[in-house]
């Protein structure tokens, strides 16, 4: 068996046994199964009323959220202390802070995840294996960049019958890199406001992780 097969047979075993876990762990103590989702949680009629009386007053705070290119609205923020469970919210009704229009999770880890798995920290491959076909996102080095804008028809790609669509941002970690190396000449070629494949050589040598994860629900 080659190290890719090997690989897509053990992420396949450990989402399909995530939600299982997520299940047991709220029986036993509890804890949500946090999953990021137009309904349930983040449903059309949810607002930051009701968010507070199911998570407590503290836990539902209104401020600016930052959108990119200078630009910011206000919302609310779920968990604003909590690093790995802080969710940012945008609302159809702004006034009344009702009916979810957007649903984002940031950083470098969270519990929070879809239904199928796709969180924050994940590599593209892995994504891949989560989507079951290669998808398309923009180049990186600009304020959009690694934004996914098509699922490819995979199984993260939203129903026509619905409006939430699952969006993720990817970004290849260069930090380290010289301008000579290697990683800079993969990174070169996936650069700017174009659209790549996922299974673009240069993506999949560069593997970007995920650093946001939102729901456009369509409101």
């Amino acid at each position: 068996m080659t190290r890719q097969r090997l690989r897509v047979r053990l992420v396949a075993l450990i989402l399909a046994l995530a939600p299982a876990a997520a299940r047991a762990g709220s029986e036993v103590d509890g804890e949500e199964p946090w999953i990021l989702s137009c309904d349930s949680i983040f449903g059309p009629e949810v607002g930051a009323a009701a968010l507070a009386q199911r998570f407590g007053a503290a836990s539902v705070r209104d401020t600016l959220i930052y959108l990119g290119e200078g630009f910011s609205e206000r919302g609310s923020v779920l968990f604003p202390d909590s690093a790995d469970l802080r969710v940012e919210i945008l609302w159809a009704d702004t006034l009344a802070r009702r009916m979810p229009r957007s649903v984002r999770i940031r950083g470098e880890a969270s519990r929070w995840r879809t239904a199928r798995g796709l969180t924050l920290g994940l590599d593209l491959q892995t994504a891949e294996v989560i989507n079951e076909k290669p998808f398309r996102l923009m180049g990186f080095a600009w304020d959009y960049e690694g934004t996914t804008m098509s699922w490819g028809g995979g199984t993260l790609e939203s129903p026509d019958s619905t409006a939430c669509v699952i969006r993720a941002r990817f970004r290849p970690d260069v930090s380290a890199a010289s301008t000579q190396s290697e990683t800079w000449k993969w990174y070169r070629q996936v650069q700017g406001d174009q659209e790549f494949s996922s299974g673009h050589r240069a993506m999949q040598a560069l593997n970007p992780r995920v650093f946001e994860v939102w729901l456009d629900c369509g409101r």
